[in-house]
């Protein structure tokens, strides 16, 4: 998966990890492979990481409603409800005093946005539905990357 689905940075010498105790989820090692890596770790000055800890939801995975009818195309994200969707609140946007974050309708999600608030306590989180998004792979950190600006060939 993306690391923007797993881990990312909230400030200087802190992180927010994905995370599962569920030791026969598929992620659970992963996750304490992960944990290893960041304790044993230094930032830039020389300090110890900060890990908070952010639940995965689910699992989650696509009903058969929602995947009739959609095709599958070379390089689609495929549709097929026994394949677990890889939800997760950590993907997420930072904007202006704000975190805009995904909910799935899962009994985490108040968790999850109590986390964020936590760790940002300086933005408003809010928290919107995320499935759709989901379904198609990834989530709203994936969806609002930077994209480069057309090549403008006639000023050069």
């Amino acid at each position: 998966g993306h690391v923007d689905n797993f881990c990312c940075f909230v400030r200087p010498g802190e992180v927010l990890l994905a995370w599962t105790d569920d030791a026969n989820d598929p992620n659970f090692e992963r996750c304490q492979a992960a944990m290893a890596v960041l304790q044993s770790v230094r930032d830039a000055k020389g300090r110890t990481l900060t890990v908070h800890k952010m639940p995965i939801p689910g699992p989650l995975h696509a009903t058969t409603e929602e995947c009739a009818g959609v095709l599958a195309l070379d390089g689609s994200q495929p549709r097929d409800p026994s394949i677990r969707l890889a939800g997760s609140y950590v993907n997420f946007l930072i904007v202006n005093d704000g975190i805009i974050a995904p909910a799935f309708g899962d009994p985490l999600d108040a968790q999850a946005e109590r986390i964020l608030a936590r760790v940002f306590p300086e933005h408003q989180v809010v928290m919107v539905p995320g499935r759709e998004i989901l379904l198609g792979g990834g989530n709203i950190h994936c969806i609002t990357q930077q994209q480069p600006a057309p090549l403008n060939r006639s000023a050069m």
